[in-house]
């Protein structure tokens, strides 16, 4: 049976958890670290278990500017990734993981259109460095998006974010993949945030002109180190 037709039955699901440290450096400067373990169901064994299956592991480090209220930078200044592949076929689980260095510069804006709706918009450039291979990318990614503050604690927020590889990828891939997300943010406190959703993926792997389509289930916790003095700016949300 082709893969076509097993997806019409178990599609690729997946479970992305994010563990992220955050520490004010002064009024304007913050610092990140963030820890990512993703998970995947057995695709060529049609199971529903999205913990089947290593996909992704991570470290990252940000350094975040508030230059305005509604806008800020940041930069990543080191990545370390882990990529197991994709499981179409049961060979899939065989291959070796392919490790990744990525540095990243990205800037944030926020637009209040009526009270308490905002639009969000991000742009990333990526220049990432598979160690397994010499494939090294330069990539694009554009965030727009809504986010309703229901109340002080909770917030609704939906995005399309479009991936491009612009540099080091064949122009067949350009389309690096595109992300639709649907999330709900819950503060308990001013150090803790939960964010949990939905997100469906196109994506176009490289090496093919078939897109794959992913079911995506995301936990996220950010957590703030106390610093009374420095914790009245909104913290920048990040999705990889």
């Amino acid at each position: 049976m082709s893969n076509t037709a097993f997806a019409q039955e178990v599609p690729h699901l997946n479970f992305w958890s994010r563990f992220s440290l955050s520490q004010p450096i002064s009024e304007k400067w913050r610092a990140e670290t963030e820890f990512q373990h993703r998970r995947q169901n057995d695709f060529a064994q049609q199971t529903k278990v999205v913990f089947d299956e290593n996909l992704l592991s991570s470290i990252r480090s940000w350094l975040h500017y508030q230059h305005k209220d509604d806008l800020s930078f940041s930069i990543s200044p080191f990545a370390y990734y882990w990529h197991n592949n994709i499981i179409v076929e049961d060979e899939d689980k065989q291959n070796p993981q392919v490790k990744e260095i990525r540095y990243s510069i990205a800037a944030d804006l926020k637009h209040e259109v009526v009270k308490k709706l905002w639009l969000i918009d991000r742009t990333c450039i990526e220049y990432r460095d598979f160690q397994n291979t010499n494939n090294k990318l330069i990539r694009m990614r554009n965030r727009l998006g809504l986010r309703y503050e229901i109340t002080a604690k909770w917030n609704f927020t939906f995005y399309d974010e479009v991936f491009f590889n612009l540099k080091g990828a064949k122009p067949v891939n350009f389309f690096d993949h595109e992300r639709l997300a649907f999330l709900l943010n819950y503060k308990p406190n001013k150090n803790l945030r939960i964010e949990t959703g939905y997100m469906f993926i196109t994506r176009l792997p490289r090496g093919t002109d078939e897109f794959l389509h992913e079911n995506n289930f995301l936990l996220h916790l950010y957590y703030t180190l106390p610093c009374n003095e420095y914790s009245k700016h909104p913290k920048t949300q990040h999705h990889s």
